[in-house]
């Protein structure tokens, strides 16, 4: 299955939840959607030196429970940090009767905290199904 056709089959899924890996850290991610839509740039370009961006992209909306990640923000993000880091999200989903294990690579985009979670933009750059 292409990556495409991964993304595509799980664009839509309402239960989709997780982890979340940055670095050797782990959190839990109570739910998470996908999303194509269109990326703020006329042409495909490299964003930030770091990962390539089409006129369109994959985007995961990801909520986790765990306030433990707010200190690894400044790392994720690329605003002042130059040298941001792939997050890994890891996920279980049914694809044609079976199950497969997914991991998405992805970058931050922006993120939003409330007492209670946090929740994180990311856009998708490679996918790798097991």
């Amino acid at each position: 299955m292409e990556n495409e056709d991964v993304l595509i089959s799980m664009t839509g899924m309402t239960d989709l939840a997780g982890m979340l890996a940055v670095g050797d850290k782990q959190y839990q991610v109570q739910s998470m959607s996908i999303a194509k839509s269109t990326i703020p740039v006329r042409k495909p370009t490299t964003r930030g030196g770091v990962y390539f961006t089409d006129t369109t992209a994959y985007k995961i909306k990801a909520s986790t429970h765990d306030l433990s990640i707010m200190p690894e923000m400044p790392k994720l993000m690329l605003g002042p940090n130059t040298d941001f880091m792939p997050i890994l999200l890891k996920t279980t989903v049914l694809m044609s009767g079976k199950e497969n294990q997914v991991t998405l690579v992805t970058h931050l985009t922006n993120a939003v905290n409330t007492k209670e979670k946090v929740e994180l933009n990311l856009i998708v750059d490679k996918v790798d199904l097991k």
